[in-house]
C-alpha cells in the first residue's frame, strides 16, 4: 500500500459550499452582467477561506471565476481589498481582470475572468521554479513604486502580526522542539529584526504561495487573490517563494541559490531575510497551535508544514 502523506497538498485546506449557496438574486445579477447565463458551476476545493469558489460555465461556452463570502465573515474583509487592489492594478500585471464586484444582502461577491492553467510545480529541478522567480521579480518591477496611493503599509499590517516567539516564550509549550527551546530568547530578537526593513517602495501581493500562482498553456505565470496587498519592500514576494521551495523537496540552500541573480533578491539586506524567516516560524509555530477555524480543518496540518520549512531555513541562515 502506498503511504498516505499526514497533510493535505497547498491549497486543499478549506471546505467549499456549492455555487447554488448563494442567493438566487445574486446568482440573476451574475447571469444579468456577464455576456451569457450560468450554465453550469464547478466548485473549486482549497485555499483558506470557506466561501463559494466556482468556475461558471456560460452557455456560449466562456467561462469566469466567482468566489464570494458572508459579508459578516471575519476575512471579508480581505475579498473587500481583494476587489479594491484587482480594480487598480495597472494594466499588464499578471493577475485576472475583475468583471463585477457586489457587497450586498449578506454577502461580498466578485466575478473575474477565468484562468486557464496549472498550479507550478516548486520541486527541485522543475522549470516551473526560475519561470516563476522571474515572473515575482518582474511583477515586483512593475509595481514600483506603488500604484495603489491608498494601500496600507506592511509595518502597520504585517508586523503586528508575523511573529510568535515572543508569545511561546512567555509559555513554552511542552512539546516545543528542543532546538526552538533552545533558542527561544534569540529567536524573539531575530523575529524582530525584519520590521524596521518591511516599508518599500512596491506594491506587495503579500501572498506568493503555489496555489495563488498559474501557469497557462503559453507558460505565463499568472498571480491571483490580492487580499493582502501592502506597501512594502521589493524583496517580500519574492522572498515568500523560499518556504514553499523548502515544503516542496528543496533543501534551504538550495532553496535561497533558485533566487539567485534576481536583483531585488541579491539587494536585500541579509539581517532583514533572516529576520523575516524567523518571524515566518514563529508566526506559523504559533498559529498551527490553535484550535481548527470554522470550514478550514486542514489549515492547522498546512501550518505545521510551513512552519517545519521556516525553521528549517532560519537554522541555515543562523547556523545555531
Amino acid at each position: 500500500m502506498t503511504e498516505q502523506p499526514d497533510h493535505p497538498p497547498l491549497g486543499a485546506t478549506a471546505g467549499r459550499p456549492p455555487w447554488e449557496r448563494l442567493p438566487s438574486a445574486f446568482r440573476e445579477l451574475v447571469d444579468d452582467s456577464l455576456d451569457s447565463p450560468v450554465a453550469s458551476a464547478q466548485v473549486q476545493q482549497g485555499g483558506f477561506t470557506p466561501g463559494v469558489a466556482a468556475r461558471l460555465i456560460l452557455t456560449n461556452g466562456t467561462r469566469v471565476f466567482v468566489k464570494a463570502l458572508p459579508d459578516d465573515h471575519l476575512l471579508a474583509h480581505r475579498y473587500r481589498a481583494e476587489a479594491a487592489t484587482s480594480k487598480a492594478l495597472p494594466t499588464g500585471v499578471p493577475a485576472p481582470r475583475l468583471r463585477l464586484y457586489r457587497d450586498a444582502e449578506g454577502w461580498v461577491l466578485l466575478v473575474f475572468d477565468d484562468v486557464e492553467g496549472r498550479h507550478p510545480d516548486l520541486s527541485p529541478g522543475s522549470p516551473d521554479v526560475p519561470a516563476v522567480a522571474a515572473a515575482v521579480e518582474a511583477m515586483t518591477e512593475s509595481l514600483t513604486p506603488c500604484p495603489l496611493p491608498d494601500v496600507p503599509s506592511a509595518s502597520t499590517i504585517c508586523v503586528p502580526m508575523i511573529h510568535g516567539w515572543d508569545e511561546l516564550a512567555a509559555d513554552p509549550p511542552a512539546d516545543l522542539g528542543a532546538w526552538e527551546r533552545d533558542n527561544l530568547p534569540l529567536l524573539v530578537e531575530l523575529e524582530a529584526a525584519w520590521a524596521a526593513r518591511a516599508d518599500g517602495p512596491a506594491l506587495v501581493h503579500g501572498d506568493i504561495r503555489p496555489d495563488n500562482l498559474l501557469i497557462t498553456a503559453h507558460e505565463t505565470v499568472v498571480v491571483v487573490d490580492w487580499a493582502k496587498p501592502r506597501r512594502g519592500n521589493q524583496w517580500r514576494d519574492l522572498t515568500d517563494l523560499i518556504p514553499h521551495l523548502i515544503m516542496a523537496g528543496h533543501i534551504p540552500d538550495a532553496a535561497e541559490r533558485a533566487l539567485h541573480g534576481l536583483q531585488f533578491w541579491e539587494s536585500a539586506p541579509a539581517e532583514a531575510i533572516t529576520g523575516y524567516a524567523a518571524a515566518y516560524a514563529g508566526f506559523w509555530t504559533r498559529m498551527s497551535r490553535k484550535p481548527d477555524p470554522p470550514g478550514v480543518p486542514n489549515l492547522r496540518a498546512y501550518q505545521r508544514r510551513a512552519a517545519g520549512a521556516a525553521l528549517a531555513w532560519t537554522r541555515f541562515r543562523t547556523g545555531w
